[in-house]
Parts: C-alpha cells; structure tokens; sequence
C-alpha cells in the first residue's frame, strides 16, 4: 500500500517494556499518541498578563491624550482627555474628581506622587498646578508661547516643575517662587515629551519632532543639551529605565533604548509595532515575580531586598500595547484594543492596567488577584502587603496553629533534582482495549478505542494492532453497522495532518477488503463518498497552500532583508 508521501512504513513490533511484549505475565497500558501542540503553549508571562481582566470601558469627551498613576495609595489615576482631567480610584475604577476649568484643550495632566496636587499643560501654553482637595489652582506659569504637550514633577522634589512644549523650548519652573528659573533652548521642532531623571534631580530629558533626543544639565549653569540622540523619526515619548543608566525612546515604528553612562551609545532598537509608538511606560515591579528553577521567588536586586520585574510597556496606533523585559528587550506580551492606543500606564502595586486611544476609549483593567510576590529581607515587599482603612500596609501573619494553611504547608512541595521519590503502589486498571488487546483480541480492541472516541487512544491501538500485523484481521469479516464507526472515524480524521498517513492505509485496507462488495449498502456507500470528497478538499487545500508559499516566499524575503538592515 502506498500514499500520497511514499509508502507507509508501519511501526516495527515493540519490544519488552511496552505493549504486549513488556515481559512475562505482565501487561503495560497502550498510551494514547503524543502529538505536537497546534497553537503555541502560553508562558507564565502570557498567563500573568492575561489576568487583567474584567476591562471597565469608560466612554471620554475626546481622544485619551495622557495617562498618569499617583505613587501612594489608593494610586489614582489621572486622564487627561480634551479640556478636562478625570480621576479615577483604580481601585474602584469610579470617578473621584473633575478638573475642568481650561479655555482650551489640556495636555499631560501629571498627579504628584503624594496624589495631593497635580500640574497640567494646554494648548494656550500654560502650565497650571491644581490643589487636589480643593481643586484650586496654586500656580500658572504662562512664558510658553504655544502648546505644553508635556509636564512632569521632578522625581525628587514637589518643588520642581518641567515643562516641554511647541515652542521647541523646555522649561525649568520653581513652585515656590512662581517663575521660570531656567529655559533650555536647542530642538528646532516641536518638543512632545520630558523626563526627569530617576536619582539625578537636575537631568532632565526630552524628545522632539526634530528626530532627536536631547538631555538637559543644570549644574553646569548652560542652557544648551549636554548630549544629543538621534532617534531617527519623530520622538513621540521619552522614559527612563529604573537605574537612570538607560533611556527609552520611542516614535515612529522604532523603541531606542540608549546607555546614557555610555556616552549615548545605542543599545538597542526594536520594531515591533507596524504604526507610529505614542507612549512607552517603565514599570519598576510590574511582570511577574521572577523564581528560581526548583520553585522559590528569587530575592536579588530588588528595593528591600526582593527581586523585581521591571518591564516597559508601548502602546502604538496600531491598536496594540506590547510588553518587554528589560533584560534583553524582547516582546513578552501583546494585546489588541479597540482603536488607536494614545495611552498606556501600569499602577505601581501593578493590579490595574489603564489604556487610552483615539476613539475616545478609557479601559482599565484589573487582576482578579492582587498581585503576589515572595518578601525579601527585612524590608518586605512594600508594594503588595494588604492596606488597611487609614492606608497604611498591614505585615503579613504569621504561619501558626490559628491559620488553616499552617495545616496543610508542605503538600504542593516538589521533590527537588535529587531527592529520592517514594512512589505509591496502585493497581492498574485497564481500559476495554487493553484488556482486548491483553487477550489478543484485536477486532474488539479496535471496536473499543472507536467507542471510546479519542483520537489519540484510537491511533495508538491501531498502531499497536498494525505491529502484529493483524490489522486486516481487525478490519475484515464486519458487515456494514460494524464498518460503518470505521469509516465515520476515517472520514473524520484523513484531513487531519497528525493522522493522514495513518488513515490513508487504513482506507486502503478497507477499500481492499470490502471493494467487491460496494453497492451492497446504501450507508458505506455514503461514507465512501464523503472520504472521497474530504480527500479531494485536502488536496485543493494543500494546492491552495502551496500556491500562497510561492506569492509570500518573495515578501518574507524583503521583509528579513529590510530588518536585517534596519539593525
């Protein structure tokens, strides 16, 4: 019998420790066939992200221009859409408060970390500081002359505001004194984005429509950019990775990743968006806790002792938000939204995910679990205790006689590589064909694994079958009710690449045996049609197929190439 790739060779006869040949009076299970997954596996990474769940899809006034979490908790979260601010308690995801009072549209409203005031940039040019509570303003700045598209606090200090705007300048602003205390001059287009160095208070970087990234120094009293990065398209944000070593650009199709200790050395650069990236965020802690290979949470690197998860997230008009780790920049997790995304931002406990777009679309996704993660040293893990009313973390308990889970500690441990297992004697229970086939009974073996309906157990007995070579035994002397669960398994399954090889000689066989006696029944003759109908799809199929090979093969060459060079 020959098929389509060659002639079937059949799986020689297994020998002692498998099948009816595992020894003297001793029988071992026929195991069903282990094939290939169809689809890719889902990592711990995949699963991890997925757990944001349950989206909250509010409706804004316009497009979502900025988002922006406060560092303590309840961790609010700023949405700047139009001429209003919202925020948001993401632990509830309802509204806490509106600023409206704008004549016209806002940019880049900015919480500081203490949640209690907030600065915001506008289209007139004005950069105005908001009192939370009151929600008063306590101080504009208006030596802008076009729009502010970005602002932000300094990370060390609630007295240092910067601002970079249309003007192509970006400005220093003393809160207390009111005023400008320095104006950094050198972009020569608009400049969208600012960010202030994680340790150092008086570094600054911004990004521009110049195609340039440039880094701003106070100390030294110049105005001028103390190194200038050439991104290569438009710079849409800038952010800082947690060490202040490293500097992530994004704009156009491309993420940069900088080593600014390096002299602007460039690390790194992805594409890994098909539009334009708008925003990129740099979560300290937010992918999951990293373990060790026999199971425990690593405890490096990390504040307090713990290890962490930095990841970097970008949102791109093409409707997707990616994550990367930080080790070597690759993509670990993508999900698709429903439109342009203008936004993304992670809360710093990292159990609410806010994505904003341009369709004027705010989702805000949470963990159906707060996040968990090992303590580390003293310190504890300060972003994941239980909080209490008055905000303060609660210590974790301690594991005695009081807790049920004192009670069962220790039964999901796993042996470690080594360790000797003590395996638990059971007796062996055989299913309707391993016992058939035990008794050498080979037609009811087959009867039985189609009764039983699993693919896998159905091609594994015919295998074990075909290996005594009493696979034509099994299939002849039936009349058409007993070939017919044969023929409805072929029909089901010849299409099926995992099972083709195998079906063809079986349909072979019966086509063989039972060929003289076609037109006798009006049912096989049914399901021979339909065998011969589903082959004759396949084959399209696979034309179709090979057609298409032929038109992609081209593309996918030019497409590594322009990579390749891209690099």
């Amino acid at each position: 019998m020959t098929t389509m790739d060659g002639p079937l060779v059949l799986p020689e006869p297994k020998v002692k420790g498998a099948g009816l040949y595992a020894g003297i009076g001793d029988y071992v299970k026929v195991e069903p066939k282990r094939y290939a997954p169809k689809t890719l596996r889902e990592t711990a990474e995949g699963r991890y992200w997925r757990a944001y769940k349950a989206p909250a899809l509010i409706n804004a006034v316009s497009q979502v221009t900025s988002l922006h979490f406060a560092e303590t908790y309840p961790y609010q979260l700023a949405v700047t859409s139009s001429a209003r601010v919202t925020v948001y308690n993401s632990q509830s995801r309802k509204q806490h408060r509106m600023f409206a009072r704008f004549k016209d549209i806002a940019y880049s409203g900015v919480l500081r970390s203490d949640a209690r005031a907030m600065v915001v940039g506008g289209q007139a040019g004005i950069v105005q500081l908001f009192d939370m509570n009151s929600r008063s303003i306590l101080r504009k700045f208006e030596m802008h002359t076009r729009a502010v598209r970005s602002v932000k606090f300094s990370p060390q200090s609630y007295a240092t505001i910067a601002s970079a705007s249309d003007d192509t300048t970006v400005r220093i602003w003393d809160v207390a004194a009111g005023e400008c205390v320095r104006r950094h001059d050198g972009h020569t287009d608009y400049a969208r984005s600012i960010a202030g160095h994680p340790t150092a208070q008086t570094t600054w970087a911004s990004g521009s429509y110049d195609h340039t990234v440039r880094l701003w120094d106070d100390r030294d009293g110049s105005t001028s950019a103390t190194m200038t990065l050439d991104h290569g398209a438009p710079v849409e944000d800038v952010a800082w990775l947690p060490s202040g070593s490293l500097l992530v650009s994004v704009g156009g199709q491309d993420v940069c990743v900088w080593d600014v200790l390096g002299g602007g050395k460039l690390l790194k650069r992805l594409r890994c968006h098909q539009k334009t990236i708008m925003s990129c965020h740099v979560a300290a802690d937010g992918g999951p806790p990293p373990v060790l290979e026999h199971g425990s949470f690593a405890a490096s690197a990390g504040a307090g002792g713990r290890a962490t998860a930095p990841r970097l997230l970008t949102g791109s008009l093409d409707g997707h938000v990616k994550v990367h780790e930080l080790d070597d920049f690759s993509v670990t997790h993508s999900a698709k939204y429903p439109g342009p995304v203008l936004a993304v931002a992670l809360s710093p406990d990292a159990n609410a995910l806010a994505v904003g777009t341009a369709n004027k679309l705010l989702s805000i996704r949470r963990r159906t679990k707060p996040r968990s993660h090992a303590l580390g040293g003293a310190g504890g893990d300060p972003g994941f205790h239980k909080v209490g009313p008055s905000g303060r973390r609660k210590a974790p308990r301690r594991l005695d006689a009081g807790s049920w889970r004192y009670f069962i500690r220790g039964m999901n441990a796993k042996a470690a590589e080594g360790d000797f297992k003590v395996r638990r004697l059971r007796s062996v229970r055989l299913q309707a064909h391993d016992r058939a086939l035990k008794r050498f009974r080979f037609t009811e073996a087959l009867d039985a694994s189609l009764a039983g309906g699993r693919p896998e157990v159905i091609a594994a007995v015919v295998d074990e079958i075909a290996a005594h070579g009493a696979l034509s035994k099994a299939l002849a002397g039936r009349d058409a009710a007993a070939l017919q669960p044969v023929l409805g398994y072929v029909m089901k399954h010849i299409g099926d690449p995992r099972h083709t090889r195998q079906l063809v000689h079986v349909a072979g066989m019966v086509l063989d045996i039972y060929g003289g006696s076609v037109g006798a029944s009006r049912e096989v003759d049914a399901a021979l049609r339909l065998i011969r109908e589903r082959v004759a799809v396949t084959l399209r199929l696979h034309d179709s197929l090979a057609a298409l090979a032929g038109v992609a093969s081209p593309l996918l060459t030019v497409g590594q190439l322009a990579a390749y060079r891209a690099q």
